[in-house]
């Protein structure tokens, strides 16, 4: 799923149906967070291609966004949220630009999305991969805050309306592309997982009818209805524990793990969650409080607070996550007892350490160091 972590509904309750929770993308997060390059330029080069083939310059989409036709085509650039949604911006002026969204998304295959799109191929059922989708959404690049329910014998996708929009700065043109890109994406994504044969029962547009609604059809393959109350994309709730074509629970396991740990990665290194972190682990087994924090980024500790709160974290979280590492590390690379890891991280002794630690791996520290395959001798 194109769009920037929850878990989807299970079943719900037609009369009570909760919205699953989802992070908040990174255009609310922060400004910094958007200027961030840590993407694969994948979609950026989708775009591209389209571009040629809608006779544009290539030079007018990029314009603006810092790079070139040489930067997209190197596997090794990285971009941010910011450089895509300006190209996005561009081709949205260009002629026929409105077909862009729907035309980018059904190209943007799981081989895009890395890590993320081989979780979505590995999930042992299309509940799970739902599921995954929307749990590691961050890390697909996007712009969007997707959600999904089941009620009523459907299991249906919702996207934002425009007026309900986290992204800043976007018109009704740029809206239009962006609602286009996610529905086209999620039905290629799908089918990549499920088979051919996992079309949607039908899609819904709070948008009035476009002048590509036929093409909107021929590559969404389901009934199209506009001018709706939500944007929607629904499926047979019946499909839900199929199981995907290269459905591994060992390998699905695996691949989520590593795809937390881009999470945490994604969040140390982004705004201000960043800054903290950097304060954090400023003085090896030192370890200031917020208010000490706060005052080194000036500002006050309520304000901290509510920025980490913008980008889906906490004062505490960071501060247990900067702890977890160290212990991993020590135990991972030392001959440490627990008393000298305990002393070293901040805990007043050894059961305390323990305790936090089973707590964050759910193996005790001895566990976890034999596992790791540390050699005593």
């Amino acid at each position: 799923m194109y769009s920037d972590i929850a878990e989807g509904t299970r079943r719900a309750d037609p009369a009570q149906a909760a919205m699953a929770a989802v992070q908040l993308p990174w255009s609310q997060a922060s400004s910094a967070a958007a200027g961030e390059k840590r993407f694969a330029p994948s979609k950026l080069s989708v775009l591209v291609e389209v571009a040629q083939e809608l006779g544009w310059p290539v030079d007018a989409v990029l314009a603006g966004t810092g790079l070139d036709a040489a930067a997209i085509r190197d596997p090794f650039t990285l971009t941010s949220p910011s450089q895509f949604l300006h190209a996005a911006r561009n081709a949205v002026r260009l002629p026929r630009g409105y077909e862009a969204g729907a035309r980018v998304g059904a190209r943007l295959h799981a081989s895009c999305y890395g890590m993320y799109g081989y979780a979505l191929l590995c999930s042992e059922s299309m509940r799970q991969m739902f599921d995954t989708g929307v749990r590691f959404h961050q890390l697909a690049n996007g712009m969007l805050q997707i959600k999904w329910v089941e009620q009523q014998g459907l299991a249906t996708w919702l996207l934002p309306s425009h007026d309900t929009l986290l992204v800043r700065d976007v018109d009704e043109a740029l809206y239009r592309l962006l609602i286009d890109l996610q529905f086209a994406v999620h039905v290629t994504l799908f089918k990549d997982t499920m088979g051919p044969w996992c079309l949607p029962q039908g899609a819904s547009f709070t948008c009035p009818e476009p002048p590509h609604a036929a093409l909107l059809a021929q590559l969404l393959a389901c009934p199209l209805a506009f001018g709706q109350a939500q944007n929607t994309l629904s499926y047979p709730a019946a499909w839900l524990d199929r199981a995907p074509q290269l459905a591994n629970p060992i390998t699905a396991a695996h691949v989520s793990s590593q795809c937390l740990r881009l999470l945490e990665d994604f969040r140390w290194h982004a705004g201000i969650t960043r800054r903290v972190y950097q304060e954090l682990t400023r003085t090896p087994g030192q370890f200031p409080d917020i208010e000490v924090v706060a005052e080194a980024l000036s500002m006050t500790s309520r304000t901290l607070r509510r920025k980490l709160e913008a980008e889906g974290t906490s004062f505490t979280d960071l501060l247990a996550s900067v702890r977890k590492a160290l212990a991993i590390d020590y135990l991972s690379t030392t001959r440490l007892g627990a008393d000298d890891i305990a002393a070293a991280i901040g805990f007043s002794d050894a059961v305390s350490f323990r305790h936090a630690f089973k707590r964050w791996t759910g193996k005790s520290p001895s566990e976890y160091r034999r596992e790791a395959g540390f050699l005593q001798g």
